[in-house]
């Protein structure tokens, strides 16, 4: 008795609550997701794994595309609005420059970083760290680009004529690439280091995510208490470590060089690392350098080596692409040669498959953001207050790509059916908290493909691919390939 009188109560409450949010506040609301549930509101289409979370991910992208482009949700009495309208997208990345509160999780790991800082402490990185990802630095790289991706090929060679998982050789590749061109050093003798620490940041993004999708975590005591914060210290000590190595390097290295003539050197110039070290005395702090060198790393290996990863999938899956993207190689590397910056310009139909690839595995499928004040969206206005998720996901499948959206196709990149809207591709995120460093990633990417299909032919075939989504889209557990040696 007593327990059914407190649930007409809690009811009442709930349909009280909703009805101020809704109608009392003033501003129309977008259709409402279906599944909510009083008091929890949508909470419960969260709780899982990665695995669970990128299947709710997809299904709100689906319904936000076919309601228009904007809907809503309410995680417990939070409301949250879900935007996969290209349009609404932007005007929500460029309006609402806060992070949301789940980036607070990351801040024992990455501190005030590019991606979890928020306010004045981002824009003065940003405008900081720019310099360092300007093409004239990136083209200086082309030596290291071309040094690594033929490393990558050769070490391929025990692989030819057996399924194996590419994604452990991109990923060691890529940091170890990413660690020569924006710190400037090397040395990766300690194999298993690298191996833990490439562990770690999987373990961390996996506890973040965990924390946003299951409410209860968000409580530090109970975060405490079931063993886990302990676990994420741990790997958090692992990564610390890694980017303690990496400053303390370069730091001697400047020391033993001729710092008054790197000081010479045009700022516009300078890699990542050097630029931190110069401004050391200026504007960042010991900390701030280890958090910005930290985020970097991460976001340096991890997203590229995905996205290749991803691109040779496809690509084993579609062969007629796979022929198209090599014939066009051959014609520009008549011989065995170096990739030039003369020749990115003529990879046409190599950078429609990296688009393209990108639009249909979106690494970083999702953004979250908290609305400061009232934001005013094509049929909408958000409220202060509330929270939005940009569906980057869902914006590659907006109706402006066609009716086979879901299917991969980089000709539509060098037709008519590229859609007219800049916006709607937003593979390095979008507006003013866009990618730093997509231009490196681009560049990167174009010369390790290049000498890679140069030497492989790929097969695969991406039917049974599961994916996860721990902030990154990844495989569930890799996924494996084959590769032949060209005649």
């Amino acid at each position: 008795m007593i327990g059914g009188v407190l649930f007409s109560v809690l009811i009442c409450v709930f349909t009280f609550w909703v009805w101020k949010v809704q109608v009392k506040s003033g501003h129309k609301l977008p259709p409402l997701y279906p599944g909510m549930l009083p008091i929890i509101g949508h909470l419960h289409l969260l709780v899982g794994d990665g695995i669970g979370l990128w299947s709710t991910v997809k299904n709100v992208s689906a319904e936000a595309t076919k309601r228009g482009g904007v809907i809503c949700l309410f995680l417990g009495t939070n409301l949250y609005y879900f935007i996969s309208d290209p349009d609404d997208a932007l005007t929500s990345a460029n309006a609402c420059l806060q992070k949301h509160f789940t980036y607070d999780y990351a801040k024992p790991w990455l501190g005030d970083g590019l991606i979890t800082a928020s306010g004045e402490t981002w824009k003065r990185h940003r405008k900081l760290l720019t310099p360092a990802f300007s093409l004239p630095v990136i083209y200086g790289f082309l030596d290291i680009f071309n040094k690594q991706s033929r490393s990558l090929v050769e070490n391929l060679k025990q692989e030819v004529g057996k399924r194996f998982d590419h994604t452990v050789h991109l990923r060691n590749i890529a940091l170890e690439t990413f660690c020569l061109t924006a710190f400037g050093i090397s040395g990766f003798e300690d194999k298993d280091f690298i191996k833990k620490y490439m562990h770690a940041t999987e373990k961390i993004l996996n506890i973040v995510t965990s924390r946003f999708q299951n409410f209860w975590l968000q409580s530090d005591f109970i975060f405490k208490i079931c063993g886990l914060k302990k676990k994420h210290d741990k790997y958090v000590k692992i990564v610390s470590d890694m980017s303690d190595k990496v400053i303390q390097k370069k730091k001697a290295a400047r020391i033993k060089s001729d710092i008054e003539n790197e000081k010479n050197t045009d700022i516009r110039y300078k890699p990542f690392l050097d630029l931190l070290l110069e401004f050391e005395d200026k504007a960042l702090t010991d900390k701030e350098i280890r958090e910005e060198v930290d985020t970097a790393i991460v976001t340096g290996f991890d997203t590229t080596s995905s996205l290749l990863s991803y691109i040779m999938i496809l690509l084993g899956t579609h062969p007629i692409v796979q022929e198209k993207i090599y014939k066009e190689i051959k014609e520009i590397f008549e011989i065995d040669r170096d990739v030039k910056k003369e020749d990115f310009r003529k990879l046409v139909y190599t950078e429609a498959v990296i688009k393209e690839s990108l639009r249909v595995f979106t690494t970083g499928p999702v953004t979250l953001r908290h609305v400061e004040k009232d934001v005013k969206l094509k049929n909408y206005t958000m409220r202060a207050g509330s929270d939005c998720v940009i569906l980057l996901y869902g914006t590659h499948r907006d109706p402006v790509w066609g009716k086979d959206a879901d299917q991969f196709r980089p000709e539509r990149w060098l037709s008519e059916d590229t859609p007219v809207n800049p916006n709607a591709f937003v593979g390095f995120s979008l507006g003013k908290r866009s990618c730093l460093g997509k231009t490196y990633a681009m560049i990167s990417m174009k010369t390790t493909l290049v000498h890679f299909l140069r030497r492989y032919k790929i097969t695969a075939d991406d039917s049974n691919l599961r994916l996860r989504f721990d902030f990154l889209l990844k495989p569930v557990s890799g996924h494996e390939i084959c590769i032949e040696e060209r005649v």
